[in-house]
């Protein structure tokens, strides 16, 4: 029912249903269900077996799943798709999906589907994976603790997921108000569901249970854990700790838990408040209808989810899961379509319903019914880690075999590939070039160009403790060639700070600097500005580093281009941002900002042609006329280079040469995307930004 309904809102409603949230609660609620069976009989507990038994049934459709999709990718897609759904391909078996999509900065309730990844599905499967190894050995311990004590099991697990629940779901509504893009894929803001879920097996699961009480298939198993299988889903033992004169409020109670998880993706605003306190919408209607049990009244829900149709839908819910996704993905990309209509959205549900059912008659289910493999836990984990290999080698493979292309490319790249020298009006052509040299970065590749810090801060330039939350992972540094004391450059600011940077970068390097990069993506350094929760906390530890660390100069965006009207504006307070950075640092190097492209370049390219007219794009007017901030900088001549100067940096005439932002420029890709330059671009740009720093007073 759960699976069903989140097919329904992706194809249709491009809404969030909340059925992946029941998915979580009722995984849990069956895992640990049978651990707490086994405990209170008195049965030793044994988290490998279970991770063995587990894994064999998750994995092989998985990995089934995981490679059609990347036969799609590579023949429906554009190669600027490859790489990322390679590394998706590979973060989805090995369960850890979500933390790529986080560190990716992914909208999961972006309008158009077209461009996401087809498998992105995977992030509520990694998030159960992880919670699969994590709560058998919670379990486990609490349940040997609770023994030593000689305490009832009940008494030390019911406080620990309670307590877990709050703290959990706490986190969650902070997170989903600081930075829902992060909070949605989090497995800490999402722990609570689990708790939740641990809670209800807790509070309902009869004291004294017989093997008959569902010895099955394990709660690993996703098609009756996750997705509503009959069998699993319905707690035999609830209804007989309930009198027959509440049958009526228990068939109430199964109706309103249907209609409330119905209607939850429909009633809620997902987009502005889940993963946090509303989503104990679907989880409250889900407990009601396992509240509700099994009341064979001819007017229960339960007699409804136990139809033929609902049980078949319930075996192939797994699969259709896994399916459906990567199906709508392939489908939108391929026709160029933003969301499914009604007929073609109802012909790829048919596609998907049938899709899942082979692969739960070819794979699933013989899988899971395999007496060799399930005899021994050491079988099972063989058949697991066979899986995982069948799926991860062409994965490797195909992974290498691009890296390999574009390392071959760029073995050519100084006489093939000049990127913006080719703009210096004393440019010579190499007189080795190829001029039917492959563009670089690859087309492959191009998606991944981003530039990186290379090492993490050490010694005088780690974050300090109160630094350190915010800016501890995301300090890096590129160190000075050389030994001695080096005078040291800070890059701080957002992604496009980041991209560009990577013009100054090799000239750092070349001129004896170490190099430290601060940059969050999505967050422009405005101290004095308020932008968000998160972004504001990385604005005032950056400056807190800046000014403890003394740095010999800083570059910052000192302008941004709004996303919805791509206007160049000047961030609230970065007058005051900017007096604060002269007296810690000698020189401020002021970048303007590059424009946000209408459309994607790449994907232009790739549909088009890289000749093709509509693929290039007019600079704005407001980006090639006067600078917004022109009252900030220092006024050119003798005081350009004194001490807390600001001096201008404008890569535009560059980016966007006479005023046109063409997709490629001496054979580079110059964006990766609609708002990003790429890597290789901006480091073809340094000798033409190092000619623009001197002449704005700045000295190496």
């Amino acid at each position: 029912m759960a699976i069903g309904l989140v097919v329904i809102y992706h194809v249709w409603l491009d809404r969030v249903s909340g059925g992946v949230d029941v998915f979580l609660f009722l995984s849990a609620f069956l895992l640990t269900g049978t651990f707490l069976r086994r405990a209170e009989r008195g049965e030793r507990l044994r988290p490998v077996p279970y991770w063995a038994r587990t894994f064999k049934r998750l994995l092989p459709p998985g990995a089934v799943v995981v490679l059609a999709s990347l036969v799609g990718v590579f023949t429906l897609l554009g190669a600027d798709r490859w790489l990322p759904s390679l590394t998706d391909a590979a973060a989805s078996l090995l369960q850890v999906q979500n933390w790529v999509l986080i560190q990716r900065g992914t909208d999961y309730y972006a309008a158009d589907d077209s461009g996401a990844s087809v498998f992105q599905h995977f992030w509520s499967l990694s998030i159960q994976g992880q919670v699969f190894l994590l709560w058998p050995v919670l379990i486990t311990a609490l349940v040997l603790l609770a023994r030593l004590l000689r305490i009832p099991v009940r008494g030390m697990l019911i406080p620990v997921f309670a307590a877990l629940t709050v703290a959990s779901l706490a986190w969650s509504v902070h997170s989903t108000s600081a930075a829902q893009q992060i909070a949605y894929f989090d497995t800490s803001a999402r722990l609570w569901e689990f708790a939740a879920g641990s809670l209800l097996a807790l509070a309902l699961m009869p004291a004294a249970t017989a093997a008959a009480n569902h010895e099955g298939p394990a709660p690993g198993e996703p098609t009756a854990a996750a997705h509503g299988r009959r069998r699993a889903a319905r707690p035999a033992a609830i209804p007989a700790r309930l009198s027959q004169r509440f049958l009526t409020a228990r068939v109430l109670a199964g109706w309103l838990g249907l209609a409330g998880l119905v209607s939850c993706g429909l009633l809620v605003d997902v987009q502005g408040a889940f993963p946090g306190w509303i989503a104990l919408w679907p989880l409250t209607a889900a407990a009601l209808v396992l509240l509700a049990g099994s009341t064979r009244h001819r007017l229960s829900v339960d007699r409804l989810l136990s139809t033929r149709p609902a049980r078949v839908l319930g075996d192939i819910s797994y699969a259709l899961y896994l399916v459906h996704w990567p199906l709508l993905i392939l489908y939108l990309a391929a026709t160029g379509n933003e969301r499914a209509g009604i007929v073609d959205g109802a012909v790829l549900i048919g596609v998907a319903l049938a899709l899942a059912w082979l692969l739960t008659l070819l794979v699933d289910s013989p899988v899971r019914r395999w007496g060799w493999a399930n005899a021994k836990p050491w079988r099972s984990a063989a058949v697991a880690v066979v899986a995982l290999a069948v799926g991860l080698a062409p994965v490797a493979g195909a992974h290498q075999h691009l890296n390999t292309e574009q390392r071959e490319a760029e073995l050519r790249a100084v006489s093939d590939n000049p990127g913006a020298r080719v703009l210096d009006p004393e440019f010579t052509p190499h007189p080795d070039a190829n001029p039917d040299a492959s563009v670089l970065p690859t087309a492959a590749m191009v998606t991944e160009d981003w530039v990186a810090g290379s090492d993490p801060c050490t010694g005088e330039l780690e974050p300090a403790a109160t630094e350190h939350e915010a800016l501890g992972e995301l300090c890096r540094t590129v160190p000075a060639e050389g030994s001695g004391d080096a005078p040291v450059l800070v890059s701080v600011g957002d992604s496009r700070v980041e991209q560009a940077s990577g013009a100054l970068i090799p000239l750092a390097k070349r001129e004896g600097w170490t190099m430290v990069t601060l940059w969050k993506g999505g967050c422009t350094y405005a101290p004095d500005a308020v932008l968000s929760e998160e972004c504001d906390a990385f604005s005032r530890a950056a400056r807190r580093y800046i000014e403890r660390v003394q740095p010999d100069a800083v570059v910052l965006a000192t302008t941004f281009v709004t996303q919805q009207d791509r206007v160049e504006v000047v961030p609230d307070g970065m007058a005051t941002s900017l007096e604060d950075l002269r007296r810690s640092t000698d020189t401020v190097i002021a970048l303007r900002a590059i424009p946000r492209l209408p459309h994607n370049p790449v994907t232009c390219v790739q549909d088009r042609g890289v000749e093709d007219p509509r693929c290039t794009t007019d600079l704005p007017d407001d980006l090639a006329g006067e600078r917004p901030d022109s009252a900030l900088l220092t006024p050119g001549g003798a005081d350009a280079g004194s001490p807390g100067s600001v001096v201008p940096l404008d890569l535009n005439p560059l980016v966007c040469p006479e005023r046109q932002c063409r997709p490629v420029v001496g054979k580079v890709t110059v964006f990766i995307d609609a708002g990003h330059i790429s890597g290789t671009y901006a480091a073809s740009m340094q000798d033409a930004v190092d000619q623009q720093l001197r002449s704005g007073g700045f000295e190496w």
